[in-house]
């Protein structure tokens, strides 16, 4: 008969054993599959789809910790995409990818609330780090600090370029 030890220690949340979930939105299939490529030697879950309404969907299904979305889709914009996942799930980090980077979709930008705008191409080190400082961001929000210990914020050390630094 097996024998069951039992122990006062607690078991970690099963949140936090969870790899970090990394949704990428792009009606260009070359982009998503460019985007798993860079992103998977990361210890992520990366999910794609081309439509925001399915983004949507896979919103509902799973907690994510990022997105990352293209701009300019034909059933609505990444900035409309991400303002209602800010509005809904207000801990997830949002990056806005765009082919047509200027004033005008900073300004889309800034009012969908995103944490992050890269023209296309993207410099891959750039989104990888932006997407680790992202995921450390939200478990540092919800009490969970990985391996850094939650010191710094290093997205607000970065120069982008652009107007103002």
């Amino acid at each position: 008969m097996p024998m069951i030890q039992t122990s006062s220690a607690r078991l970690p949340d099963p949140e936090a054993l969870q790899k970090p979930v990394v949704l990428c939105v792009d009606d260009d299939l070359a982009v998503l599959s460019s985007l798993r490529r860079l992103l998977r030697t990361e210890p992520y879950e990366v999910v794609t789809t081309s439509s925001p309404d399915q983004a949507l969907a896979s919103l509902l299904r799973q907690p994510v910790s990022v997105v990352i979305s293209d701009e300019r889709m034909p059933e609505r914009s990444g900035t409309e995409l991400l303002a209602e996942v800010r509005e809904r799930w207000p801990g997830i980090g949002l990056v806005i990818l765009t082919a047509y980077p200027g004033g005008e979709a900073m300004i889309r930008g800034l009012e969908a609330g995103i944490d992050l705008l890269l023209s296309k191409p993207w410099e891959g080190e750039i989104l990888r780090s932006a997407v680790r400082d992202l995921i450390e961001r939200g478990s540092r929000a919800r009490g969970c600090f990985g391996p850094g210990g939650g010191e710094g914020d290093d997205l607000d050390d970065w120069d982008l370029g652009g107007a103002g630094g």
